[in-house]
């Protein structure tokens, strides 16, 4: 449902990054690769703060502008059982051999209205419209402007994208589910009513679960590290024999910071010595000054600078970073960046927005970033000196923040959960704190559970902290050799050219 591309920012988060890392990927390597998605004309959600108070502001003049790079082809009339007839634009977006095609529904308005803004519908009959409209888009492009004969794989990523593979059912062969995440939101659910009327499909009364129905549908899902795929056989126990994974990776020339490119570039990944890397770093250290001064210009930046930066929501644990800045924010020799916002219904989510927003205000070794994009993403995960990683175990379906950061020679404090689980080696290009939970926890009702491990897991945090920041003051030759084995083993274990291989996009 979405894809973080520079030139067309239409995106919510990781997932889109995600995708637009794989696009450019697929452009650099010749490879024929189309990426479907809708057009939502008024985009996802920027925030301006004002008197105190976070207000939502509308993406819609920005994405307009993008609008204009857009190639627009005749238009699909689309047939749905449920809704009728819906008239598609395809805007196409192409670099090299790849393409985004976008799917804007014009008409009738109700449906063209529903599609204005990502992953914000009024009620969930809007979501399943949308589903359902980008669905059956998806697979008449297909059919009429690919071509299903040249087709090798299609990949349908995340559950609210795959209801195409119910009108796939003569190539399924060639169609695979990438789920994306453990959470709920990533598994909505649907009225069987909806299924029988639109594709046929007989279920158990009531709401179904629409994982389920397409996990019967294809000969695999996969998931995006080996922590989710051990999830996701507790989640779907009836479907582990089809469930693999493949674990993610991130487009290096999108994400490393010019000087150190350039450092690997003349001196070869195996010759970096820490004299090589300590000028790179202090320049992509100067670009990530320059920009929180300009957020903040009395900050005081002194020491290694500590970067938290994500989605605002509850699993990510935002209250851990906060908690350790009222700790110790005062005493230890640091500057914090904390950079993201939250979706504007998750109201715990924006509740972090303002208690962000007030250590910004009370710590003057504080900066938070509320219009975090993909330019501010670049520059602190490339700059800083410690990225802390913390979601709560077993809900990080993989996770890249991480990965970007090692391949810029930062080291991550991470939680035990996600790909850092198989990328991280402790004390070698990173650390870990907490405990590794080997049951889904639902976190909205185990309460009592969370709370009991966010307490053990903020004590080893904070230990572990201290110990870094230690090693970094005391010992920073250390620290500088942790960071190039981060550099050295990101560049290779996280590379999205290794992610295409292991999904067969290339021999």
């Amino acid at each position: 449902m979405e894809i973080a591309l520079d030139e067309i920012p239409i995106y919510a988060g990781g997932l889109g990054v995600l995708e637009g890392d794989k696009f450019y990927t697929a452009s650099r390597l010749n490879i024929e690769y189309y990426v479907m998605t809708m057009f939502h004309r008024n985009g996802y959600v920027d925030y301006d703060y004002k008197d105190g108070v976070f207000i939502e502001r509308s993406q819609e003049d920005v994405i307009r502008k993008a609008e204009s790079l857009l190639e627009r082809e005749k238009e699909l009339v689309v047939s749905s059982k449920v809704y009728g007839e819906i008239l598609v634009a395809p805007l196409v977006f192409k670099k090299g051999s790849a393409r985004v095609i976008y799917f804007k529904p014009e008409y009738p308005e109700h449906i063209s209205r529903i599609a204005s803004r990502l992953y914000v519908e009024e009620t969930p009959e809007q979501a399943i419209a949308k589903y359902i409209v980008f669905a059956r888009s998806s697979a008449q492009y297909m059919r009429e402007r690919i071509g299903f004969e040249r087709i090798k794989y299609i990949d349908l990523q995340e559950s609210i994208a795959s209801l195409a593979a119910l009108e796939l059912k003569d190539l399924k062969g060639v169609v695979r589910l990438v789920i994306h995440t453990p959470g709920p939101w990533g598994h909505p659910m649907i009225p069987d009513e909806v299924l029988e009327r639109e594709y046929g499909v007989d279920t158990s009364p009531g709401l179904v679960r629409i994982t389920d129905v397409v996990l019967r549908e294809v000969p695999v899902g996969f998931g995006v590290s080996r922590k989710h795929w051990e999830m996701l056989h507790r989640i779907f126990p009836q479907f582990v024999d089809r469930i693999a994974y493949v674990r993610n990776g991130v487009d290096l020339e999108r994400w490393v910071h010019s000087a150190i490119k350039s450092l690997v570039s003349s001196k070869g990944l195996g010759k970096i010595s820490p004299e090589d890397l300590a000028p790179a770093r202090r320049k992509a250290r100067e670009d990530l000054i320059s920009l929180i001064r300009s957020r903040k210009p009395d900050i005081r930046v002194e020491g290694p600078i500590i970067a938290w930066a994500r989605r605002l929501t509850k699993y990510k644990r935002p209250y851990l970073i906060e908690r350790l800045i009222r700790d110790l924010g005062r005493e230890v020799n640091a500057t914090f960046i904390l950079a993201g916002k939250a979706h504007p219904k998750d109201h715990e989510g924006r509740e972090y927005m303002a208690r962000f927003r007030k250590l910004h205000e009370q710590f003057d070794n504080v900066v938070y970033i509320h219009d975090y994009s993909l330019d501010i993403a670049r520059a602190i995960l490339s700059g800083s000196d410690l990225l802390l990683f913390t979601p709560f175990s077993g809900w990080e379906a993989c996770g890249t923040s991480y990965m970007k950061a090692g391949a810029n020679g930062i080291p991550t404090l991470s939680s035990r959960d996600g790909g850092a689980l198989e990328t991280i080696i402790d004390g070698f290009n990173g650390w870990f704190f907490g405990l590794e939970l080997v049951d889904f926890i639902n976190i909205y009702e185990n309460t009592a559970r969370v709370s009991a491990v966010d307490e053990e897991d903020y004590r080893d945090l904070r230990t572990k902290f201290l110990k870094i920041l230690e090693l970094i003051d005391k010992d920073p030759e250390a620290y500088l050799e942790i960071s190039i084995n981060a550099l050295k083993s990101f560049t290779i274990s996280s590379n999205s050219v290794r992610m295409f291989r292991e999904y067969r996009y290339l021999s």
